[in-house]
């Protein structure tokens, strides 16, 4: 509801020469029908949004009850909501001020289906406040900071309680051209504890030091990304779209693409512990990141993911296995060259908003191939590794493969090896325990063979198999045994 607030006031920024300056009750008043210019007429007789003039501020008052007042209570109950006040003030240089105290104490219940759940949020105190650039219709800068955050879910099969000790935040918006804008946003949050029950009462408890987030939007086209949003606000009460708003709609969002240069996002755990009926997991950290450079033909996305230090219940791995676990594992996947751009334009150009289906089975699969230049689909492996004492391997390439045709796909993969030689010691020392040991470091030692030395002393092997099933490594001709 925060947010929800933050965002119907920045909602008037760009509409405001007709408020002063100076306080006045006219700015007050020029400032609250701008503000719920886009809001349904009931929403805004029921006091939805309130604005009074204060010493040095307006007053924003934000009433999130008069969203729930034509919620069926069967479906949804809700207490504790107060209305939330905002501070908003504008500047010499033509940018405003935001301000924000309060705190949150929320129960309820929704009913889906024949389970009802039970739900509670705590916010003991947030403050924010930060710049807002008119223009923009997005905060220039804006510093968050929060304490005793706690959220609460009970269901028949089902129960999560949730504490996060604090939450500080920033988030921060620069011009780079015309119509494009950079968006920066960073939040920590502190001292994290999560407990979940399921209906046969096993339980796992889930904690972190702490969690940070940090996501990045390059290069994105905030003009058009404008106009979407007031003309789905200006038509949120109807049923269905008109044929002209339709094809206004479609215009709209293809004069968005490619919507942004590059998004990126992390989320990292720090010192992460999963307690479990089986014993205590954790790790020293982990994480997670994402990327993505636009809705654009050629585009490329990739997900991955990292642990530092992993740890298993003391009895769970037995001993001759322990240095077999790794230290330190990435994994990052991708794909590349997908026609984004032009599956978008290909869908807007004949799906059918107010539909049931807007696309029919053959348009859909049609649509499959325009994603797809040849119907390939290209993953990447950007950075897949694994450490430990006693090895070092990371492998990097692509395969290529066919969705639509099935076996047929290419690899060209590279995997190179460090401490190689201790990774055959173990293997052998181990081997009278560990029978497979034995074997692997046959196999191992025979593979060397075909290795090319790195600079930095590790072996080298490119793997490559063509679409016929050939294989080679490092050049050479090998058989794929059937």
């Amino acid at each position: 509801m925060r947010s929800l607030a933050a965002a119907l006031v920045l909602l008037a920024v760009p509409l405001q020469p007709a408020i002063a300056a100076d306080i006045s009750y006219e700015g007050a008043t020029a400032l609250e029908k701008k503000l719920t210019t886009y809001i349904p007429e009931n929403f805004v007789k029921d006091g939805l949004i309130k604005v009074r003039p204060g010493t040095t501020d307006y007053e924003v008052i934000f009433d999130p009850n008069v969203l729930l007042k034509d919620i069926n209570p069967v479906d949804v109950t809700v207490t504790g909501l107060k209305p939330l006040l905002s501070l908003v003030r504008p500047l010499e240089d033509g940018l405003w001020s935001f301000a924000q105290d309060a705190d949150l104490d929320v129960k309820g219940t929704f009913t889906v289906g024949p389970e009802k759940t039970d739900f509670t949020y705590r916010i003991d105190k947030m403050h924010s406040d930060g710049v807002v650039d008119p223009d923009l219709l997005y905060f220039k800068s804006l510093a968050m900071k929060a304490d005793g955050l706690a959220f609460t879910s009970k269901s028949p099969k089902q129960t999560i309680e949730a504490y996060f000790a604090n939450m500080t935040g920033t988030l921060n918006a620069t011009r780079e051209g015309a119509d494009t804008v950079d968006v920066r946003s960073n939040s920590t949050l502190g001292a994290f504890t999560e407990a979940v029950t399921d209906d046969k009462n096993t339980r796992v408890d889930i904690a972190a030091q702490s969690i940070i987030a940090d996501a990045a939007v390059n290069g994105l086209r905030y003009k058009p990304l404008q106009e979407i949003v007031f003309f789905v606000l200006d038509r949120a009460r109807q049923q269905k779209l008109t044929s002209e708003e339709e094809m206004r709609l479609k215009k709209l969002v293809r004069s968005n693409l490619p919507l942004f240069d590059q998004l990126l996002e992390t989320i990292e755990f720090a010192g992460l512990r999963v307690a479990t009926p089986q014993g205590e997991f954790g790790a020293e950290s982990a994480r997670y990141n994402i990327s993505a450079d636009g809705l654009r033909d050629g585009a490329s996305f990739s997900f991955g993911f990292g642990v530092e230090k992993p740890t298993t219940p003391p009895n769970l791995v037995p001993i001759v296995y322990r240095q077999a676990i790794p230290e330190s594992l990435d994994f990052e996947i991708g794909v590349k060259d997908v026609n984004v751009a032009s599956g978008l334009n290909y869908f807007l150009d004949n799906a059918s908003f107010t539909a049931e289906k807007p696309l029919t089975d053959a348009q859909s699969a049609e649509l499959g191939r325009v994603i797809l230049p040849d119907g390939a689909l290209h993953l990447t492996y950007k950075n897949v590794s694994a450490r430990s004492s006693i090895y070092d391997v990371t492998l990097t390439g692509e395969t290529t493969v066919y969705p639509e045709l099935k076996g047929r796909q290419k690899t060209d993969v590279t995997i190179v090896a460090h401490d190689f030689d201790k990774t055959v010691s173990y293997l052998q020392d181990n081997a009278k325990a560990v029978p497979q040991y034995g074997q692997a470091a046959f196999v191992l030692l025979m593979i060397k063979g075909f290795a090319k030395e790195t600079a930095d002393g590790g072996q080298s092997w490119r793997l490559e198999i063509d679409e016929n099933n050939r294989m080679k490594v490092n050049g050479r001709d090998m058989a794929i045994p059937h």
